[in-house]
């Protein structure tokens, strides 16, 4: 297999796996900062949501290696470093392709409705505190608060940066395992 088609097979597959996680980060942005659900319903879906995606993720990662490694030439084999370079470079690309789409979704609704959404979810939160006894925590809503107001607009650089970072280390972790469950062994032809 030549380095032609190991590239075109890595945006290939990073940008159709940046698409599905892409979609599962709108949802995710769209129940926590927009939806007029419950904090606690909405975050019952998020964490439903998010165990789901991270399920496919690391499906996702597992098939496309191991189509990987059975298109290699059984006499070279596909090794371990492959195998773990090839995922760490999906989930790059995933990790940029995520980071451009929130860029974008923030840009739709607003930065500005995006902040006022997330103090939405901080003013529940601290209700829901505050009613169960835990008013030692109102320094904290303050200061998230604060920060949450005072924190300038990131650029699509950021977001890139950040989601892409993000999808190398959750991607990393998971192919160390994923790589030694697909690389194989060079097969050796004997003489006769």
């Amino acid at each position: 297999m030549n380095n032609k088609d190991f590239w075109q097979d890595v945006l290939r597959s990073g940008a159709l796996l940046g698409v599905v996680m892409s979609f599962s980060l709108i949802v995710e942005q769209y129940i926590m900062v927009c939806s007029p659900l419950s904090l606690a319903m909405g975050s019952f879906i998020y964490f439903v949501e998010w165990c789901s995606v991270a399920v496919i993720f690391v499906a996702a990662l597992y098939r496309l290696t191991r189509r990987r490694a059975k298109e290699s030439d059984p006499q070279v084999g596909y090794g371990y470093a492959q195998a773990l370079s090839y995922i760490l470079l999906i989930s790059a690309l995933t990790g940029v392709v995520v980071g451009v789409v929130h860029m974008l979704f923030i840009s739709v609704i607003g930065y500005d409705g995006y902040v006022e959404g997330m103090l939405h979810r901080i003013d529940e939160m601290r209700s829901m505190m505050l009613a169960s006894g835990g008013g030692s925590y109102n320094a904290l809503f303050e200061q998230m608060v604060s920060g949450l107001r005072s924190a300038e607009q990131p650029t699509i650089i950021d977001y890139v940066i950040l989601s892409a970072n993000n999808y190398i280390l959750c991607g990393g972790v998971v192919g160390l395992i994923i790589a030694g469950f697909v690389r194989r062994e060079p097969t050796i032809r004997r003489e006769e």
